[in-house]
């Protein structure tokens, strides 16, 4: 390339030579000529309009503007980065031969059409170049973010299929990788997936850690779950009967050392069709079963339950109950209390109690009452009860987390009752806080809703964070952010005009509590956020125009479209010299009393109730000459 070219020096012949070593070189000459300005032959190409510089967003179509002039008319090529453009190779370019011959149109525009463009007339006289021009690409950057993260911690059984899937987004968007543990990599980097990757694990044998890790020019982003494997309990073992009444049998087993919830004894006469009589609740590896018939053949199983549900029975145990009872029934009250009263905090609102019989009994014990209070001052009447058949064991719950209750057992036999055990304290656990209250929304802005709310009433342990969840009836997502301690949040990143449904829940180090109703909230109109779409424009006549379009997509109309305005300039003149027809519920319209066969830029908007949203692309259109016209179809 010779630039700029000068009469004197660069008017000659030149000689270009190719060679690769392996044979002779190749050549080929061409001569240049190089005339003054005042000396150019007639018929010499003259670039009458330059391209200009433009800026368009990617993904989108532009327009660079060539025309030009000569004997014979010149053909016109485009030069890009000082090399031709070749639009037999690229589908997106395409040199117009309407409209606006000439003209480079480029669509689905990408990074890499952005660059420095020249346009070439050429005909047999000569060849003349324009001025170049840039066109700029506009890219929005985001870095990448989670939009749905893996969650936390997954607990599955052994051996169990399972799909972990990670979603994130971002500008450009990112890629998605899972890595198992510290350092094994479990995708392959020329197989990376974009946006969203799904982890399909067959058969889970062992707990891991599993990342997801999201990453694209603007940024790296990780986020982990752990998956632990958890499996049903084993059947208990060595299962023994010892001390046999006619009513009453013990029953005794071992349990390997594991996390279990409690157990359950099965019973019921061997011969009998009839359902099992079940016992739960039972916290030790020993249980008196009574209340049974004598001189009866009956067999027992036990099953061990933790939290993922029951294991399989143990092998049956077999025992035929004594012929008479040990006690006769009635004759007097029980002499002494119940001995050796236990209490057992179970969970945040139940505890389970136990204690033998009374050691003068003074007949057969027909059941138990026990008696329990948070205010052990208070008249026995006045405390709380619970009845129990002839069994030395009870579970008690709805009761209040972290507060000490005072227990008592009484004996019965048919006469009445004994006297009472002597008082013992326990301590329930701390539970989860229970809901916040008062949820309400006492700001709503176009993107934004300000939260407030009220610290619940029962808090167990000092609360740590609220979890805040919502989802939106447009994106049909339900989203979750971990706050701070505060009684009011700003929600940010809405959409404007929709409707969302909010609820909110306390975090302790016990665990998430009760979550409030869901709140609805609604976010107020703002303007359109696209211009409209399939803006159309063909010369009616020589004073008149017709102009068409379609709204703006309903994702980004922000509100209900209530106006449109059309814009329109001779082309030469500034926007701001623009005439506005504005237009309710039309999507089409005849602009008039324009002048003869002249250009004119035409641009439309979309409004809402707050005001105008972006403009469209200009159109370049000129009227017809007089005489012609194009017939106008109003339906």
């Amino acid at each position: 390339r010779i630039e700029p070219v000068r009469v004197a020096r660069d008017d000659a012949t030149y000689e270009c030579v190719a060679e690769n070593g392996v044979g002779d070189a190749v050549s080929a000459e061409a001569s240049l000529t190089v005339y003054e300005a005042d000396k150019i032959p007639p018929g010499f190409p003259q670039i009458t309009e330059a391209p200009s510089t433009k800026v368009v967003e990617i993904s989108h179509t532009t327009v660079l503007h060539c025309s030009a002039s000569g004997n014979p008319p010149p053909k016109i090529s485009w030069i890009r980065e000082l090399l031709p453009v070749d639009t037999s190779r690229n589908p997106r370019y395409n040199l117009l031969t309407s409209g606006a011959p000439g003209a480079l149109q480029i669509t689905n525009s990408i990074e890499e059409d952005q660059g420095k463009y020249e346009c070439v007339a050429e005909n047999e006289v000569g060849t003349e170049y324009s001025p170049s021009t840039m066109l700029y690409v506009k890219v929005r950057r985001v870095p990448p973010q989670f939009s749905i993260p893996p969650p936390t911690l997954l607990e599955v059984m052994l051996d169990s299929p399972l799909n972990l899937s990670c979603v994130a987004v971002g500008s450009p968007m990112p890629y998605v990788k899972w890595r198992k543990g510290p350092n094994i990599e479990l995708t392959p980097d020329d197989k990376l997936p974009i946006g969203r990757n799904v982890l399909t694990l067959d058969r889970v044998t062992e707990s891991e850690n599993y990342t997801c890790i999201a990453a694209s020019v603007l940024g790296v982003i990780e986020a982990s779950t752990i998956v632990k494997v958890q499996s049903l309990p084993v059947s208990p073992l060595d299962v023994k009967i010892t001390e046999v009444t006619a009513t009453s049998v013990r029953l005794d087993w071992t349990y390997p050392s594991e996390t279990l919830l409690y157990y359950v004894i099965q019973y019921k006469p061997k011969a009998a069709n009839t359902p099992y009589s079940e016992i739960s609740g039972i916290i030790t590896t020993y249980y008196t079963v009574r209340n049974l018939s004598p001189y009866t053949e009956y067999e027992f199983y036990i099953i061990a339950v933790n939290n993922l549900g029951r294991g399989p029975p143990s092998a049956p145990a077999v025992i035929t109950t004594g012929e008479t009872a040990d006690f006769s029934p009635g004759g007097s009250k029980p002499g002494t209390a119940p001995r050796d009263v236990q209490v057992r905090p179970l969970s945040s609102s139940t505890m389970v109690i136990q204690w033998d019989e009374p050691e003068t009994p003074n007949g057969q014990i027909t059941g138990y009452k026990v008696y329990y209070t948070q205010d052990q001052s208070l008249p026995m009447s006045a405390w709380e009860t619970q009845m129990v058949d002839n069994n030395q064991l009870t579970t008690i719950s709805d009761l209040t987390p972290h507060t000490i209750y005072t227990i008592r057992v009484q004996a019965f036999t048919s006469v009445g009752p004994g006297p009472l055990s002597a008082p013992v304290l326990v301590k329930t656990q701390q539970g989860v806080p229970s809901q916040p209250r008062d949820l309400r929304a006492v700001d709503i802005g176009e993107t934004t809703v300000t939260l407030a709310w009220s610290k619940p009433t029962h808090s167990g342990e000092n609360i740590i964070s609220y979890e805040l969840y919502w989802n939106d009836t447009y994106a049909k997502a339900k989203h979750h952010r971990r706050i701070g301690l505060a009684e009011s949040y700003s929600l940010t990143g809405l959409y404007p005009n929709t409707l969302y449904y909010i609820w909110l829940a306390a975090q302790s180090q016990r665990g998430e509590g009760a979550t409030t109703p869901p709140i609805p909230v609604r976010t107020k109109q703002y303007v359109p956020g696209a211009p409209p779409q399939n803006v159309s424009c063909e010369p009616v006549s020589s004073t008149s125009i017709r102009i068409s379009w379609e709204p703006p997509p309903v994702e980004r109309s922000n509100g209900h479209i209530v106006y449109y305005k059309l814009q329109f300039v001779e082309n030469g003149r500034s926007d701001s010299e623009a005439s506005v027809v504005t237009l309710k519920n039309q999507t089409s319209f005849v602009l008039d009393e324009l002048k003869k066969w002249t250009e004119y830029r035409i641009w439309v908007l979309a409004g809402t109730s707050i005001g105008d949203g972006p403009p469209s692309y200009p159109i370049t259109i000129r009227t017809h000459e007089d005489g012609t016209e194009t017939k106008l179809n109003l339906f």
